[in-house]
């Protein structure tokens, strides 16, 4: 279990300046699996835990897809749907084809009611802090979210463990974070890239927001894009 001090010293890489290569940018090759080459999302399909988001936060976030894809829309796909914007716990099973999944997200679903029935959720908040605007992994942009405190960071911690349960992620350690936007599957020239990383930089000087992530929002989910999210069950009553 990763502590608080070191999770912030983890992610101490994250400042106001968007972190991007300099010159012309590809994307990771991540995004061809999820976004067509014309830039709308393709069916992919998966599932997930996940802290859906309060509607005044989504008020409060959705002005800065408006500010990214008023500057820079050549640097994106398809805009997300603000209904679909959460925190995201602990990932589990993605694929572009769901035959190769299908039974290991059944499974999924039965292990975590299982997990559920053993260590019921209570119903809880964890206060989060917005951190920064950063470049994930050459994926998308994300705002990345941090715990106010050590026993804050514990709440969250203990809630990702506990998914661990039934399956251990394709990742180590948790980045709390909110997907803003996807690349541009065709990339973007360095101009467009020069340009983000003003617009990135202005948006993030002027962060300051406080989250309280719900455990009464926080859904097992099951995908089918990465814009078509359906609750399958609510993890705290």
């Amino acid at each position: 279990m990763e502590n608080y001090n070191d999770f912030l010293q983890r992610i101490s890489y994250q400042q106001t300046e968007l972190q991007i290569r300099d010159g012309d940018f590809t994307p990771n090759e991540r995004v061809f699996q999820k976004v067509a080459p014309e830039n709308s999302f393709k069916a992919f399909f998966g599932d997930t835990v996940v802290f859906d988001l309060p509607k005044k936060v989504k008020k409060a976030i959705y002005p800065i897809l408006d500010k990214l894809y008023e500057k820079c829309p050549e640097c994106f796909c398809q805009r997300l749907n603000e209904n679909t914007m959460h925190m995201t716990l602990h990932d589990l099973n993605a694929s572009d084809n769901l035959n190769e999944i299908a039974c290991d997200v059944f499974s999924n679903e039965i292990k975590l009611l299982e997990v559920l029935a053993k260590n019921p959720v209570e119903h809880h908040k964890i206060k989060m802090k917005t951190n920064f605007i950063v470049n994930m992994v050459d994926t998308s942009l994300v705002l990345t979210l941090v715990p106010i405190d050590e026993d804050e960071w514990n709440k969250l911690q203990a809630l990702y463990d506990m998914i661990n349960e039934v399956r251990v992620c394709g990742y180590p350690f948790l980045t709390p974070h909110i997907t803003l936007a996807y690349f541009n599957y065709n990339g973007f020239d360095k101009s467009s890239s020069d340009k983000l990383k003003k617009v990135v930089t202005s948006l993030n000087e002027k962060l300051d927001l406080e989250i309280h992530l719900d455990t009464k929002k926080l859904y097992y989910q099951k995908f089918v894009s990465m814009n078509e999210y359906i609750n399958i069950f609510r993890l705290a009553e």
